[in-house]
């Protein structure tokens, strides 16, 4: 008896915890297929027939292709300048222990607690100053920060799980440091980088405060233009679905291509043999 109310607890809260986090984009997807009329319509009607206007309108009526390449190069390049940088940073904590090195990790940490909002200022005005200011270089500068802290936190556990005694092998063989930790190490912790990519795209691929202060005409990305869907009599709901849904398709699409190594990624290190 005991058991089975178990079970039943556990598949009744996967089931709230599912519809909380299907039902929205559901509405969202659906707005994206309705009129204007049936946008507005109350009570929300859930069957109705399909039109695909907002759709037209987000993909010809501005420039979209312009902003999701804007969006695709800045988040790509955030995703492989901050791997490469915290890759070899947490190699360098997970096999070079030096005194102070758990402070210092932990100060990183502390970086990632810093609100965003405190640091549009003195970011704006550094971008200014390099000339940065709307370019895609200087979105991917900025997101590099950001990412950085939370990259280094995850990798250097990853790094850790990986055997020494491997790395030691190939340094007797010959191998130099660094041609240990690219040739051995990083494809043995190819899971944990994976994971961390995937994070990390997803940090710059969604974020909107800087890319509102830091982009302009040129570097515009997709989180400002979807929030720009707004007019005199209010929000074009539809409109603003629609961009929203094809927002979230490379994101599906990567975690799909790249599920078997988040998996991996996720549970590496969890048995210890």
């Amino acid at each position: 008896m005991a058991r089975r109310l178990s079970v039943l607890l556990t598949w009744g809260l996967s089931g709230l915890i599912l519809a909380w986090t299907v039902i929205p984009l559901a509405w969202m997807v659906s707005a994206s297929l309705k009129t204007d009329f049936l946008i507005y319509a109350r009570p929300p009607r859930w069957l109705f027939h399909p039109t695909f206007v907002s759709y037209h309108r987000v993909l010809y009526e501005i420039p979209f292709v312009r902003y999701f390449l804007n969006s695709l190069v800045v988040a790509s390049g955030t995703t492989v300048g901050g791997l490469v940088l915290a890759s070899l940073a947490a190699y360098g904590f997970a096999r070079f222990p030096f005194p102070g090195a758990g402070v210092v990790r932990f100060l990183i940490l502390v970086t990632r607690m810093v609100p965003r909002v405190a640091l549009v200022v003195p970011y704006f005005l550094m971008m200014i100053r390099a000339g940065l200011l709307d370019t895609r270089a200087g979105l991917v500068l900025a997101y590099i920060s950001f990412a950085l802290p939370f990259a280094i936190w995850l990798l250097v556990g990853f790094f850790e799980d990986v055997p020494r005694e491997v790395e030691e092998a190939a340094l007797v063989d010959g191998c130099s440091t660094l041609r240990s930790f690219l040739v051995i190490t990083v494809p043995l912790a190819a899971p944990g980088i994976v994971v961390t990519s995937i994070f990390t795209f997803l940090l710059a691929w969604n974020e909107f405060l800087f890319a509102l202060v830091l982009s302009g005409v040129h570097a515009k990305t997709l989180p400002v233009v979807i929030a720009g869907f707004n007019t005199d009599v209010g929000p074009l709901y539809n409109d603003m679905s629609a961009a929203a849904t094809i927002v979230m398709i490379p994101t599906i699409l990567l975690t799909l291509i790249l599920q078997r190594h988040v998996v991996r990624g996720l549970t590496l290190g969890a048995v210890k043999g």
